[in-house]
């Protein structure tokens, strides 16, 4: 064959292949995508299992976005990872379960001195037990049983601003396809082509943070799953933004606590019910929101949230990302910084391992101001709310911000 004829045969599809990366990575000329398109033989988007092959079910809406897990690749999306640690990065995470510190692994994760995971634009991790992409196993997964307890972190978003999704959540993973993903990875929108149960602890940036609820019911399915979620709060200006005006500066690393408290009446009592309070702290301040009750959408997770489910951290970004942030981002397009957010020092801690009794002393502090009214205000991290008898008459975890009193777990 001579050097003319390899050029014919083979420049084609040297170009194509060329436009099929530029197209991947979300750039397009003179319609050379549609060309690529046309040229490239279409993919029928399938699983194979026992039984033959299941259709995939297609994300539709507001939330189909998600960052590519390690060990797994979208179809039609280059797996990239933000991580900037030279060579293979740590992924062991410690948590605190009840006062035990436990070695957990985000595999992939740039993990920083055991406690803090730092994160970007398209990472992804699941909590493991141990360091292995191995996700088909529900064995591998180190779940998070969260009714009764509270998961307690500080987060550093860095200036992750509009238009980022740095958010932590559970899931009733693994499905059994291994889904688009091929790391068997399911949620409410069925992101990946798998549906499940879903519970958003947190989805954030710079100007807003939310807290989402998203049940499934029976069978798994789009026609089952809410999607949208309910119930659902979030906070944004005055109490949470960026700079020094609001309640929450989230220019400067902030503590995080979601409580899920169980309210049981007796067995099978229709009153039964979960509440979920959700605390932002920082240098005294505080802002607190709540949803659960007898009623609530919230009661149908409480299986998922006392058998275990599957911690994921995940950051994406969205030119419209309006659902979210747009009270203090506006709603025109929004392009995410990219800046990567810090995780640390997790805690996952019993509601009732902190009890009334542990509460400190009066001590020095005279008390005569405290009473109903000052206890409504919430603790403001001062020593004397908490002797005085903030400790004593709150339900919440921790009973005290105030640095000096040392919980059992700390």
């Amino acid at each position: 064959m001579d050097v003319q004829r390899i050029i014919c045969c083979f420049l084609p599809l040297l170009v194509a292949s060329m436009a099929s990366n530029t197209c991947q990575e979300g750039h397009s000329a003179n319609g050379t995508c549609e060309t690529v398109a046309m040229m490239q033989k279409p993919q029928l988007k399938t699983t194979p299992v026992r039984g033959g092959p299941v259709p995939l079910i297609e994300c539709q809406g507001f939330k189909c976005e998600r960052g590519v897990p390690v060990g797994g690749v979208h179809r039609g999306k280059k797996a990239f990872h933000s991580d900037l640690a030279e060579g293979v990065p740590n992924s062991g995470f410690d948590v605190n379960f009840d006062g035990q510190k436990r070695k957990a692994f985000l595999p992939g994760a740039h993990v920083i001195d055991d406690t803090t995971v730092q994160y970007g634009i398209n990472d992804k991790y699941y909590l493991m037990k141990s360091d292995t992409t191995d996700y088909g196993n529900p064995e591998n997964f180190e779940k998070v049983k969260l009714a009764g307890k509270t998961m307690i972190t500080e987060i550093s978003l860095n200036g992750a601003n509009c238009g980022c999704n740095v958010n932590f959540f559970l899931v009733s993973m693994p499905a059994g396809p291994p889904g688009q993903y091929n790391d068997h990875y399911c949620d409410a929108n069925c992101v990946g082509g798998n549906c499940c149960s879903e519970f958003d602890i947190n989805e954030m940036n710079d100007h807003a943070l939310q807290i989402t609820n998203h049940n499934c019911y029976g069978n798994p399915s789009k026609g089952s799953c809410d999607g949208d979620g309910r119930p659902m709060v979030r906070f944004g200006p005055p109490e949470y933004g960026p700079g020094s005006w609001h309640t929450i500066d989230t220019t400067k690393p902030f503590t995080f606590a979601l409580q899920v408290q169980e309210n049981i009446v007796g067995n099978n009592d229709p009153n039964n019910h979960l509440m979920v309070y959700v605390r932002l702290w920082q240098n005294g301040k505080t802002v607190m929101k709540q949803f659960g009750g007898v009623g609530s959408p919230v009661n149908s997770q409480w299986k998922n949230l006392a058998d275990g489910m599957v911690l994921v951290v995940d950051y994406w970004q969205s030119q419209d990302l309006t659902w979210l942030d747009g009270v203090g981002c506006g709603y025109g397009k929004e392009y995410c910084s990219g800046h990567r957010a810090d995780l640390s020092k997790m805690q996952i801690i019993s509601n009732d391992l902190e009890k009334a009794e542990d509460c400190p002393g009066v001590g020095s502090c005279k008390c005569e101001w405290f009473n109903a009214k000052t206890m409504a205000y919430g603790d403001d991290g001062t020593e004397c709310w908490c002797r005085c008898g903030g400790c004593k008459a709150t339900t919440l975890t921790p009973r005290c911000l105030w640095s000096g009193d040392k919980p059992k777990w700390a």
